[in-house]
């Protein structure tokens, strides 16, 4: 229960009390034609962005991966007849540690991303995300195909 409020915390809550939002989601946003254009992205800018994102995806993926096998960890300690208090709460501190570690490395992919745009550029990718947002709550949940 303890991990799962640790993560609970620093995977949702924190990041909206930081008012942390990645400007856009769903991949490489610089790479779309549509966006490229609205923000007049240079070649040169969607290069390091790019090249920024990967480094810092590595990063992430290895975090993740972490993430899980102390989950499997915690999860075969859990199964056991008793459980070493001690060692479960060993693991859930691990688990809030790398889930915060991963908020942490996308943050700073966001702010090492955000230097690459000039103020206007930034200015306009808040506008997109902004009106996608709007966009996705007006198309409501996904009904279902009958």
């Amino acid at each position: 229960m303890t991990a799962l409020a640790i993560i609970v915390l620093t995977t949702f809550i924190l990041p909206s009390l930081l008012a942390f939002n990645p400007p856009m989601a769903g991949g490489k946003w610089w790479l779309r034609p549509a966006i490229k254009d609205k923000l007049q992205l240079t070649l040169d800018q969607t290069g390091k962005i790019n090249k920024i994102w990967i480094e810092h995806r590595k990063r992430i993926i290895d975090t993740k991966g972490e993430i899980e096998k102390t989950y499997l960890d915690l999860e075969s300690l859990m199964d056991q007849p008793t459980v070493d208090k001690q060692e479960a709460y060993r693991l859930a501190e691990r688990l809030g540690q790398l889930v915060a570690q991963q908020t942490e490395q996308r943050i700073k992919m966001t702010i090492d991303i955000r230097q690459e745009l000039s103020v206007g550029q930034f200015e306009k990718l808040k506008g997109l995300r902004a009106e996608l947002a709007k966009g996705l709550r007006e198309k409501g949940p996904r009904k279902e195909k009958r």
